[in-house]
């Protein structure tokens, strides 16, 4: 009842530091700010006037330790393409990973406890990224569909994603960009959320998702 006579005299309440720092991002961006609650103790939504959206709460994955932030954006690409885009470094962690517990259980085939993009790495042939370029010095792509991924990888979605490499995307950020039943998705670590950071990555993702909006008129 405390809770929520709190929620109705101040809506936007938040107990955390890093809630209230997504929370005055919001505000500043103009998107919306809402409360969500979930089995495993709720957390935060925000939704921008362009269609995506971002989520803050319990990790989802493995490779993610504590609170994750999600943006998520729908496409339009068909759903049977698949992509992960990340680091080298963390690529080869997941890589590790997945191996380990395959030999580990002397399975016979990949585990489908893992999540999607771990197999992925797996599963799906390496998309060429431009040559000299620090993208494909630093980044790998795997995809199902590399026809669409050719589509998406036009100048500007290049330069863009090589300003984040040689800025603030280092190889010591755990940030995981996937594609996946038309929906774009990028997984971060959600402890400590920095202003600075929630501008990066969200304009980033904003560029990377509108352009996939184009490409999916082209290719449907």
């Amino acid at each position: 009842m405390f809770d929520a006579l709190k929620r109705l005299i101040d809506p936007d309440h938040v107990e955390s530091e890093d809630a209230r720092v997504l929370l005055a991002w919001a505000k500043a961006e103009g998107h919306t700010f809402k409360h969500v609650k979930g089995k495993t103790g709720g957390g935060h939504v925000v939704e921008a006037a362009a269609g995506w959206r971002a989520e803050w709460g319990s990790s989802q994955r493995p490779y993610i330790i504590g609170k994750e932030l999600r943006f998520r954006a729908e496409t339009g690409i068909p759903g049977d393409v698949q992509m992960i885009l990340v680091s080298k470094v963390l690529a080869h962690t997941l890589e590790s990973d997945v191996f380990s517990r395959f030999t580990n259980a002397m399975q016979t085939q990949i585990d489908n406890t893992l999540p999607d993009e771990m197999r992925w790495l797996a599963m799906h042939p390496p998309v060429r990224l431009p040559d000299e370029s620090v993208l494909s010095r630093r980044f790998a792509l795997f995809a199902n569909a590399e026809p669409v991924m050719t589509h998406w990888l036009d100048a500007d979605t290049v330069q863009a994603l090589e300003e984040a490499a040689t800025s603030w995307w280092s190889d010591s950020l755990v940030l995981v960009l996937t594609l996946n039943r038309g929906i774009l998705t990028a997984r971060m670590g959600g402890q400590p959320l920095e202003n600075a950071q929630l501008k990066l990555v969200s304009a980033l993702f904003a560029k990377l998702a509108a352009r996939l909006q184009v490409v999916a008129r082209l290719v449907g």
